[in-house]
């Protein structure tokens, strides 16, 4: 299919499929356009294989449509990290769109940890990620956004922040964040971010869930933490600095290790 110049690096997609060959975990498919890239599969053939997500632009601007599907096949065991966060430039009127899908089929172990989204002033970001987990899976997934750029002073001054995340659990809606942030709504009253520029979001599927859960409770008090099933852990965290949101994603990423 062609693309127009003007599209190169608007319009992208990334496919990838990990599975197990040979006792060990290989990236079976991949296809990836512009903005995306991918490094090479770190400890290939190894029990689990780690992928670097990229991109190859400065980040998100206005018009950008990206869409990204991932599966981990069955007995497959997957670390998935971004070489850093996405920065989301001013966008005029038109939105920046990003869609993800993550599959993760029985059996499979999948470790997703993104980093913050970071909405720059007047921008516009459309975002939204669906998991489907297999029963016998495993998931680890990490998500979060800063309120700007906060060293700058650009705290809540984009144009429109949306979000939406769905967790699956054995093809039922097991878990769902949905929200759109505006500059003159609440995002900072003392009921939901106060003066915190910080926010991330832990998803645990996997045994001994509740057992976790409670354990974060120790490790993370001002958290808020739920285990609204046996095998589904949550846990929510605001921080007024940077340091403090990476140590919450830290002990998240310790308590939920398997």
């Amino acid at each position: 299919m062609s693309v127009s110049l003007a599209d190169v690096g608007r319009h992208g997609r990334m496919d990838l499929a990990f599975a197990v060959q040979d006792g060990g975990t290989v990236l079976q498919h991949s296809y990836c356009e512009v903005p995306f890239k991918i490094t090479r599969v770190l400890k290939s053939r190894q029990p689990i294989a780690h992928l670097m997500l990229m991109h190859c632009t400065a980040g998100l601007f206005g018009g950008d449509e990206i869409e990204c599907t991932i599966r981990i096949e069955a007995g497959a065991r997957v670390l998935l990290t971004q070489q850093s966060a996405t920065k989301v430039h001013p966008s005029g009127d038109r939105p920046a769109v990003q869609k993800t899908s993550v599959i993760v089929e029985s059996g499979a172990h999948l470790q997703l940890y993104l980093e913050p989204v970071i909405p720059f002033a007047e921008s516009i970001l459309r975002q939204t990620m669906r998991i489907d987990v297999a029963p016998g899976a495993r998931l680890v997934f990490w998500e979060g956004f800063m309120a700007g750029r906060v060293g700058r002073g650009e705290s809540w001054q984009f144009r429109e922040l949306s979000s939406e995340t769905q967790l699956h659990l054995n093809g039922r809606l097991s878990y769902l964040e949905r929200f759109r942030l505006l500059p003159n709504n609440v995002a900072q009253n003392v009921w939901a971010m106060g003066h915190h520029d910080y926010v991330g979001t832990g998803l645990y599927v996997g045994p001994h869930a509740r057992s976790i859960a409670m354990d974060l409770h120790d490790m993370i008090p001002s958290a808020g933490i739920d285990s609204p099933e046996d095998s589904l852990a949550i846990v929510r965290v605001t921080a007024g600095e940077g340091p403090d949101f990476h140590r919450h994603r830290q002990v998240f990423t310790k308590a939920t290790r398997t």
